[in-house]
């Protein structure tokens, strides 16, 4: 059978529609198969007619480092043509209370002034903060080491790797986070390592076993901004389908794909949910590796050593999110475009049982989109979330019960929490709020389709993996997404497996293609 496209891309996320996008752009002609009636992945916006006007996107709080100097940046703009622009949060962006130190600190949306205000809190520190954030700049500066062993084959991958560790070419590629913290930099002050190793629960890993360079990209990105998309996720979602589109490619919904059809260690074709086979040069799934062998492979066509490669990581814990929707004039409470967060010990342990009746939860976050939001319009309809990361093993009991009154009251008991919460951050707003629903582990699994709810993907350790590339072991089938390097809502590893594809670094490609148009303006 000929194939009828260059390439088929299972899953819309921002893996799947990035790689579709940076193909397209190469002429190849690309199908995209989305399982749900709406693409975008978790950058699918969620609202609720019947209740009000309220619009919230479950997936997305903000987004770190799109400053224009940035790669996430450069690429975003290069796949969509400059269609999606980013509004920063207030310089005063993320407030964080550790409970536990009775300590709170505000976060600067400067890395520079982020640094001089810790020397200003810590002086009695300041040499060991000095030589922490050169760490971070010497790691910044070779952030394209981090991803570019994926560029290659297992045995390339695995050299790249070992070389970046025995000879020292990332700082402290031997040692994990606390390693550096304890025994490198000494760090006493215990507000100073609570404000430091605040990111640790993005990781999936607990800090005494987080690389110490993987911990620093990662906050890297943290330290270079946060920014909201204007109009919402939904805007980069909008702009790389018309990318994809306008290169003659197609993107498809309500299109569940049931089996990857595999001849002679060769991937030909997708099997879709009504029996019809449509066939490809190139399959590409998106929705995670593990959902890719566990959903859409026999268990003979599974690839024996990235099998073998997932038994050795977890996936990032999911989270509950509580959506709220305002209704009135909140311009009294100085709401700011800033985050609020409050934790009580080290969050990446999640120690805490929310299901359990005396639930003392630590580690909360509270956001407000429409403000951060640039384009929102109506000032008597505002929206928050609050998001706190947990485990999908405390939700599990509740699976095909979620209709009864136990789930139920579990489910009152956190909300009011989140509401009593929100009063203490912001006294009085607690009567605006005109609707509430939280979602579960469980109802995170149900909408993005991701196992136990994680849509993070693979702890950190992936990227370290030299078996979770691109290459998928069998002939023209490849994987992307968020299990292949980084998480969140970023390009790179969707740029990076249409890399693979063609045979050519699109990221070097897209990054000289927009230095090239920066000159001249």
């Amino acid at each position: 059978m000929k194939a009828q496209y260059d390439s088929i891309i299972i899953g819309s996320g921002i893996g799947g529609l990035s790689c579709a996008a940076a193909l397209a752009k190469t002429g190849q002609r690309v199908l995209v198969l989305e399982k749900n009636n709406s693409p975008g992945g978790a950058m699918r916006s969620f609202s609720d007619p019947e209740s009000g006007p309220w619009t919230w996107t479950p997936g997305v709080q903000w987004v770190c480092g799109y400053s224009k100097q940035t790669s996430d940046y450069i690429l975003l703009h290069e796949l969509t043509d400059g269609a999606v622009s980013f509004s920063s949060f207030d310089p005063d962006c993320q407030l964080k209370t550790f409970s536990d130190l009775e300590y709170q600190f505000m976060f600067v949306n400067d890395r520079n002034t982020l640094l001089e205000k810790l020397m200003a809190e810590f002086p009695e520190e300041e040499k060991k903060i000095i030589k922490y954030f050169k760490y971070l700049t010497d790691i910044d500066h070779k952030s394209d080491l981090f991803s570019m062993p994926k560029l290659f084959g297992p045995y390339i991958a695995a050299f790249m790797l070992w070389s970046s560790k025995t000879f020292k070419i990332l700082p402290h590629m031997d040692k994990s986070f606390t390693e550096v913290l304890n025994n490198v930099l000494q760090i006493k002050d215990a507000r100073l390592r609570a404000i430091l190793s605040s990111f640790s629960h993005y990781f999936g890993v607990p800090l005494d076993k987080i690389p110490f360079p993987f911990y620093a990209y990662g906050q890297n990105i943290q330290f270079n901004g946060m920014f909201y998309p204007d109009g919402g996720s939904q805007k980069i979602v909008e702009a790389l389908i018309h990318t994809i589109e306008e290169n003659g490619s197609e993107v498809e919904c309500s299109q569940a794909v049931g089996n990857i059809i595999i001849k002679k260690n060769r991937a030909i074709a997708v099997e879709i949910e009504n029996g019809a086979a449509i066939y490809a040069e190139n399959i590409v799934s998106g929705i995670g590796i593990s959902e890719t062998l566990s959903q859409l492979m026999t268990e003979k066509f599974k690839p024996r050593k990235v099998k073998a490669s997932l038994k050795q990581h977890e996936s990032v814990p999911s989270f509950l999110l509580l959506l709220i929707g305002f209704k009135g004039d909140l311009s009294a409470f100085g709401i700011k475009k800033r985050a609020y967060k409050t934790l009580f010990g080290d969050p990446s342990v999640m120690a805490n049982n929310p299901t359990e009746e005396e639930w003392e939860c630590d580690d909360i976050t509270l956001s407000f989109p429409s403000v951060l939001n640039s384009f929102h319009s109506d000032a008597d309809y505002h929206t928050a979330e609050i998001h706190h990361e947990t485990r999908y093993e405390y939700f599990e009991k509740y699976i095909g019960k979620t209709d009864g009154k136990e789930y139920k009251k579990v489910k009152e008991q956190i909300i009011e929490k989140y509401l009593d919460y929100l009063e203490t951050q912001f006294p009085g707003l607690h009567k605006h709020v005109a609707y509430t629903k939280l979602m579960t582990p469980i109802d995170i699994e149900t909408f993005t389709h991701h196992d136990k709810g994680s849509i993070f993907g693979l702890d950190i350790d992936k990227a370290a993996d030299s078996e979770l590339l691109p290459r998928s072991g069998i002939h023209n089938l490849y994987f992307t997404g968020q299990d292949l390097f980084a998480q969140g809502i970023t390009p790179i590893n969707g740029v990076l497996t249409a890399s693979v594809i063609t045979h050519k670094n699109l990221i070097k490609q897209f990054k000289k293609n927009y230095s090239s148009r920066s000159s001249l303006l």
